[in-house]
């Protein structure tokens, strides 16, 4: 199935490019040069094969590939800082020539150690949204972790179903009827973990997971990889120009907290940001790209000036507080031949690979509070 969504790609890729030397394609209506091209990484680390047999892969780009994002960029757009396309938007000034910026979610350690020396080698700006509850902890995120355990239960040839099953019902938890299909070894350990981050509560999926990771008698060491940043890290950044904005205290997801936990999460971190930057913030990146109406009003009664989803949906109320973002990764312009293809990232870049006004979360609901949470 990927060598066949591969080719695809790279035919279309090359279809488009030729179409549009050819001058019989119109420019995509959402690619116009006064749209800056917003990308979203998360992890940046030495060696993808190594890191991605752990580690959620859809997260992660390596140094090498990384450099041949930037170097594409570099050459066809002007690659700026959020405040400066955050001005052009405020002032619905365009660009004179077509802008890119640089964002990381989440707030990973290795930004730090592998993504930030390339940027300030290259002069390239960047922002970092981040988690702050996690910062300075060591402490993986709960997916990071959650998903590490089923990749471990893989390697030693367990079920992952009925052994997550199992392990859950000897602490008094029914995972039944959660629906798993098996596919690929790679692609049912993001399913089962995507299955019980969104069907149970996070405290009882904290409770399984511990459970199997005294099960299994897991050496945390080797979680190290994962580990956030430090305030350290942070403010060195922030000194060098790198823009620092919020993603909630705990990355959690707006759109199915209570309307006042939400509140919680947008002022704690804004405000442990602040206190410690000696700086304000204007920034916030919604974690896993969910919002709704009522999660928009809640960041800009925060006082947040600006905020980023990862589709390209828009609130029209709030245009500056759903600024859309393309999320990019290791194999995202890789060619059927599996090397870097700039007609793919070209296609990235102009939206070609997007359905209109498709996104797999409903953006449209959360007119008010509902049961006490944001639906």
């Amino acid at each position: 199935m990927r060598m066949l969504r591969s080719v695809g790609k790279t035919c279309l890729a090359a279809a488009y490019t030729v179409a549009r030397s050819a001058g019989s394609l119109a420019r995509p209506a959402n690619a116009i040069p006064s749209s800056p091209f917003i990308i979203c990484y998360h992890r940046v680390v030495e060696n993808f094969e190594r890191s991605s047999q752990t580690a959620i892969p859809s997260m992660l780009i390596c140094t090498k590939m990384f450099e041949r994002h930037l170097d594409w960029l570099s050459k066809r757009f002007s690659i700026v800082s959020l405040d400066e396309i955050g001005r052009h938007l405020e002032s619905d000034r365009r660009f004179p020539r077509p802008a890119a910026a640089i964002t990381f979610d989440d707030g990973y350690g290795d930004v730090y150690h592998h993504g930030f020396p390339l940027l300030k080698r290259k002069g390239i700006p960047g922002a970092v949204f981040v988690v702050t509850d996690l910062v300075g902890t060591g402490k993986p995120q709960i997916f990071d972790r959650l998903y590490f355990v089923l990749r471990v239960l893989q390697s030693r040839d367990l079920p992952l179903e009925q052994t997550v099953g199992g392990v859950a019902r000897e602490v008094g938890i029914s995972t039944a009827d959660m629906g798993v299909t098996s596919g690929s070894s790679e692609d049912e350990a993001f399913q089962v973990m995507t299955l019980l981050l969104n069907r149970l509560p996070r405290e009882t999926v904290e409770t399984i997971m511990t459970a199997l990771e005294q099960r299994m008698q897991l050496d945390q060491t080797e979680t190290e990889e994962l580990a956030p940043l430090t305030w350290d890290m942070i403010e060195t950044m922030h000194r060098s120009g790198i823009t620092i904005g919020s993603h909630t205290k705990s990355h959690a997801l707006l759109t199915t907290e209570t309307l006042e936990a939400a509140r919680r999460q947008l002022v704690e971190s804004k405000t442990a940001l602040e206190s410690r930057l000696k700086d304000k913030i204007r920034h916030f990146a919604y974690p896993d790209g969910r919002f709704n109406s009522d999660v928009v009003r809640a960041v800009n009664a925060t006082g947040y000036r600006f905020a980023y989803s990862i589709c390209s949906q828009r609130d029209s109320q709030y245009p500056l507080l759903t600024i859309p973002r393309k999320v990019l990764w290791e194999r995202a312009c890789l060619n059927a031949w599996g090397t870097f293809s700039a007609t793919i990232m070209n296609c990235h870049a102009h939206g070609v690979f997007d359905v209109k006004d498709r996104c797999e979360h409903d953006h449209s609901v959360g007119l008010g509070e509902v049961n006490g949470t944001i639906n």
